[in-house]
């Protein structure tokens, strides 16, 4: 198990002891961190799981019940029930190391906060490989759902300027290459 952490954490020194990839980027948001660190770990596991700051583990047996997921159906990407979101949205996701190998990213290159999850649904949708594990409970404590306060971060991140930004790159990505990333995606599984 690897973490990601931002070099500006303020707690930055508590997490020294860890197994961790320190990142370091002016702009925010957890795309360009969540590449670095899952094309770092991509070719020492067989899964990659984003949970971020603000998801809590609610299960226990919530990993062997993600692992046996994916190996259920031959790799892919699966997610947990957030409390909110549920089934229809990956806030948090498994994904197979193959996968992230295959296409050299993990959160969609180009995108900072937002969309990650679309892309997410949209690359495990068109794999046919996508499984909801309702008993693998990961809370999604965010403003948004009354779970936490709103503060400078989320504000940041859910900015106008970040979602219309973001969702460019993902519409981007829908019409120009989402296909032939699922083609990637699918011929690593095989």
């Amino acid at each position: 198990m690897s973490f990601i952490v931002d070099k500006d954490d303020p707690t930055f020194t508590q997490y020294e002891h860890l197994p961790m990839l320190s990142y370091d980027h002016e702009g925010g948001g957890m795309g360009p961190p969540l590449n670095a660190g899952a094309l770092d770990v991509a070719p020492k596991c067989d899964i990659i799981g984003f949970i971020g700051d603000d998801h809590r583990f609610r299960s226990s047996g919530w990993d062997t019940y993600i692992t046996a997921a994916l190996k259920g159906i031959g790799g892919g990407i699966a997610f947990g029930d957030d409390l909110a979101q549920r089934q229809n949205l990956a806030t948090q996701v498994f994904i197979s190391s193959a996968v992230v190998q295959a296409l050299g990213w993990m959160a969609l290159p180009g995108a900072t906060h937002l969309y990650l999850d679309n892309t997410w649904m949209t690359l495990s949708s068109g794999m046919n490989r996508l499984i909801y594990v309702p008993q693998a409970v990961i809370e999604h404590m965010h403003p948004f759902f009354g779970k936490a306060e709103m503060d400078e971060g989320y504000v940041k991140a859910n900015s106008q300027t970040m979602i219309d930004h973001d969702r460019l790159v993902f519409e981007a990505w829908t019409r120009d290459g989402a296909a032939q990333d699922v083609a990637k995606a699918l011929a690593s599984l095989s």
